[in-house]
């Protein structure tokens, strides 16, 4: 079995620097939200129904903090395209890196049913980290939803991810973990995710005076204190802004 990976930007050779925040300062307006950030190894949810910005979300996190520090990250897709994703996030202004490398699992998702995704993601992960050592600092897996689509979510598969999370905190990697949640403020996770994971951030839509809303609520946040309220969201010049409490 031939398997091949699309990488589309190459990592630039500028000084990085460490112990940067990873919310605050990433996205405009997280200050609303949290009163102190958090150190990797760290690992969050991002949830929601299909249409609430969860890709927008993690791509405005992740190209925001690259830029400003000048670390490595690593973004894999395993249901949007890189170039959906580039087009995207070019139409709501994020400057996307020379230090973020995007890697597209769509066509495997077609051509390989039998594919350890885990697996083949944990190898990813291990050779970019021998690459680029400590300035590998940040991925993003878009999404869970899709993979949990190509197999069964059954106990085999809830010790898989149990020994996954385990692995993305031995690399001492933020990680953005994107997977799709029916709508409703009690809706479950598929698996046992929402249990493993450091921080569960859920993005929704309200309906106001005739109106839709984005919205963005943190259910769950390890070793930080935040605001427990719906946050109003919006698309500004360099990606998702946080507008403030959303009030009924």
């Amino acid at each position: 079995m031939r398997i091949l990976f699309v990488i589309i930007v190459k990592v630039g050779e500028h000084l990085y620097t460490t112990g940067e925040d990873m919310f605050l300062g990433s996205i405009q307006g997280f200050e609303r939200v949290l009163q102190n950030d958090v150190n990797s190894p760290y690992i969050t949810l991002v949830t929601g129904p299909p249409g609430s910005m969860k890709s927008s979300f993690c791509m405005t996190m992740l190209s925001n903090h690259l830029n400003r520090t000048g670390e490595f990250g690593l973004y894999c897709t395993v249901e949007e395209s890189v170039d959906s994703l580039v087009r995207g996030s070019a139409s709501m202004g994020i400057n996307m890196p020379n230090n973020l490398q995007l890697t597209d699992f769509t066509a495997l998702s077609s051509e390989n049913e039998k594919l350890d995704y885990l697996k083949f993601t944990r190898r990813m992960i291990e050779h970019f980290k021998q690459q680029h050592g400590e300035r590998f600092t940040t991925f993003v897996l878009d999404s869970l939803g899709a993979i949990y689509s190509l197999t069964s979510v059954d106990q085999v598969m809830r010790k898989k991810m149990f020994g996954f999370f385990d692995f993305l905190r031995s690399m001492d990697l933020n990680v953005f973990i994107i997977t799709e949640r029916n709508v409703g403020s009690h809706a479950e996770l598929q698996g046992n995710e929402g249990f493993l994971a450091d921080a569960v951030i859920n993005l929704g839509m309200d309906q106001r005076n005739g109106k839709l809303i984005r919205t963005l609520q943190i259910e769950k946040m390890r070793h930080c204190r935040h605001a427990m309220e719906k946050m109003a969201i919006d698309v500004g010049q360099n990606g998702m802004v946080i507008l403030g409490p959303l009030f009924d």
